[in-house]
């Protein structure tokens, strides 16, 4: 059994473009746990424990999703109080997105996996054990990243340090 989820692929370059808003995050609360950058990603759908069986029949269908590339504008930070994480997230959801998310939720749910969220809220997460008593939610300058590749995940635990690797990429095309 492996804990894995379906992502979309940033690249280091992309990841290293979401730092300044990780110190932007860590000033707000400075005892929070950044997010190691290799691990900055942003979640379309989590498994969790997922056996091999499984985990064939996931690649395979969301191999025949075929969706074009597109951007999304990240230009919030804000705060989850439960679980306690600072995040950046867009403001407006592009509709390749959502379509994205849609279209793999879809390959998860046949395979028997449900949602453990209500309701599918985009974000990036930056910190977390962030302790603070309060919501907020700032504007910051926006960050436009190109999207072209989803990937599906293991998250491993190595040494009590987690590290997210790509088990298997898929790329979005000029549909």
């Amino acid at each position: 059994m492996q804990r894995l989820f379906f992502s979309l692929k940033f690249s280091n370059a992309q990841q290293q473009q979401l730092l300044p808003y990780q110190q932007q995050a860590l000033a707000i609360c400075p005892d929070a746990k950044a997010v190691a950058s290799g691990n900055l990603h942003l979640t379309l759908f989590f498994l969790g424990q997922t056996d091999s069986e499984q985990q064939q029949r996931l690649i395979s269908a969301a191999g025949r999703i075929k969706l074009a590339q597109f951007s999304i504008t990240l230009d919030t930070l804000s705060c989850f109080n439960k679980p306690k994480i600072l995040y950046l997230a867009p403001s407006q959801l592009p509709d390749a997105l959502l379509q994205l998310q849609q279209q793999v939720s879809e390959c998860c749910h046949a395979e028997g996996f449900s949602d453990i969220h209500d309701k599918y809220r985009p974000h990036i997460t930056l910190a977390r054990q962030a302790r603070y008593s309060w919501q907020f939610k700032q504007r910051v300058a926006p960050l436009m990243l190109d999207v072209s590749e989803f990937a599906l995940y293991l998250s491993d635990n190595i040494n009590g340090k987690v590290r997210y690797s790509p088990l298997h990429i898929y790329r979005l095309g000029l549909v």
